[in-house]
């Protein structure tokens, strides 16, 4: 099923993987952000801003600027991506969190932040090439497997949910998820959570319990991502062949590009 604009119910639609203008490298504000999602008519945002652009007391005014521009139409949901010496592209996430955290190590992440968090994930596995501590997999509540910036906005990753489906037989509560990783509203890349439960109060309760499915240009797919080897199979090969011809977009707008400046 192709996932359309306003086809979900009024209060269910939810966005995570959020950076807001407190991230160095992200261009809206939590007001801006506001307005987006009231346009877009998403229910609440899962922000995950960059931890090495806070402190403590940052954290602390960052989120109440999110709970005073929260009401019953848009929740913004405080929260921030942790990466580590290291662990070369090693990202999690603490949505909801509480209080400021500075875990140094994915061990310490895995023994702070649950206790203080709402929902935590780990991001785009392409990054760490599908490595993940175990540790992190013992406490983690979900996998990324359709991050719209590194697989796009119109396929998700057959290796992350292989991931995650090996992490389930551990943990079957482990659930996969569709984030944005946005950093400017002006590229809506258009994956969303879709809660079971239109209007529940505690959207990361829903997430965390696997009450939600996600939703993408091109397919929606439960929490569990139960996807069998035949589909994942198809759904490998479609990704090979669509990374090829964007690799060869790529290539041919570098090789234009490069001509013409040759010319001037």
């Amino acid at each position: 099923m192709v996932a359309g604009r306003h086809s979900w119910a009024p209060g269910s639609c939810g966005i995570v993987h959020v950076h807001s203008e407190f991230s160095h490298d992200g261009r809206d504000s939590l007001e801006g952000l506001r307005d987006f999602a009231l346009e877009r008519e998403i229910s609440f945002i899962g922000l995950t801003d960059h931890a090495e652009d806070f402190d403590a007391g940052i954290y602390e005014a960052y989120s109440e600027r999110c709970q005073l521009l929260s009401d019953d139409r848009v929740r913004l949901v405080p929260g921030l991506e942790f990466r580590f010496e290291g662990f070369p592209g090693l990202h999690l996430l603490a949505l909801g969190l509480r209080s400021w955290i500075s875990p140094a190590t994915p061990a310490e992440f895995a023994s702070q932040a649950p206790g203080l968090s709402g929902f935590t994930i780990v991001a785009h596995p392409v990054l760490p090439a599908y490595q993940v501590p175990a540790e992190v997999l013992a406490t983690i509540d979900a996998i990324e497997v359709w991050n719209a910036a590194y697989n796009t906005r119109y396929l998700p990753d057959p290796r992350s949910m292989r991931l995650l489906h090996a992490a389930q037989r551990n943990r079957p509560e482990i659930v996969g998820t569709a984030g944005l990783d946005q950093h400017d509203a002006r590229n809506d890349r258009e994956t969303r959570v879709i809660l079971l439960r239109p209007g529940a109060p505690d959207p990361l309760a829903e997430l965390r319990a696997g009450r939600f499915t996600n939703a993408g240009r091109t397919m929606r797919f439960g929490s569990a991502v139960k996807w069998g080897p035949a589909r994942l199979a198809s759904l490998t090969g479609i990704r090979v062949l669509y990374d090829l011809m964007e690799g060869m977009q790529e290539r041919v707008a570098r090789a234009l590009s490069a001509r013409r400046r040759s010319r001037h």
